[in-house]
């Protein structure tokens, strides 16, 4: 009989959600001077996409990476908790739809949707944007195309109940802020958004036949 895995996730988001886990662990068990520059280094910050051109190449490269990296980091438990529990729901659906290359465009271009949206809607801003929830709301506007092609009406309801979920709660985000979830920041809810719109461009079904 074969060894059933420990994790039923496939490995991409498997190890996506290992990395986030093990970012977070730093982040409290380290001494904040042995963390703190490598987290600002990754986390995306409008103001420095400002002056991007007067920036040395070295530096402007780390810039540029962040649109990235940031979607690694976490800083409060229920942040990476909210994140985690989404994207390893709906990650592991869209990885095992789409396929490891495909599914991993997808989180790409998704995370630097995200990050680009955010820093058109707060230019100069010198506030940090981090957390995988661009990635996420993308993964869940893909499992949404998925779903509504299916000829499945339950199916249908519940990627329609998503996509309005998904409305109303980042309005609520947009009026109440972060303090809603108990968070002491504000949530990047235009990140959501560019993150769902580029999952619902990128989340066409594979074809099969």
């Amino acid at each position: 009989m074969p060894r059933q895995p420990i994790f039923n996730v496939p490995p991409i988001t498997l190890w996506l959600s290992g990395v986030m886990v093990v970012v977070f662990a730093a982040l409290h068990l380290l001494p904040e001077a042995a963390w703190d520059p490598v987290i600002i280094r990754m986390a995306v910050i409008p103001a420095r996409f400002a002056d991007l051109g007067q920036q040395p190449p070295l530096d402007a490269l780390t810039v540029l990476a962040s649109l990235v990296f940031y979607g690694l980091v976490h800083y409060e438990p229920i942040h990476l908790i909210a994140n985690l529990g989404f994207f390893l729901a709906f990650g592991s659906v869209c990885e095992r739809h789409y396929g490891p290359r495909r599914y991993t465009v997808l989180l790409l271009v998704t995370t630097v949707v995200a990050a680009l949206v955010q820093i058109a809607a707060s230019w100069g801003s010198a506030a940090p944007l981090i957390g995988a929830s661009g990635a996420v709301s993308g993964c869940i506007a893909a499992f949404c195309r998925l779903a509504l092609a299916r000829h499945d009406p339950a199916g249908r309801r519940l990627a329609l109940n998503l996509i309005g979920f998904t409305i109303v709660i980042n309005v609520v985000f947009a009026v109440m802020g972060g303090g809603i979830m108990g968070l002491d920041a504000q949530i990047a809810w235009q990140a959501h958004i560019g993150g769902f719109l580029a999952g619902l461009l990128l989340g066409a079904p594979r074809r099969t036949g």
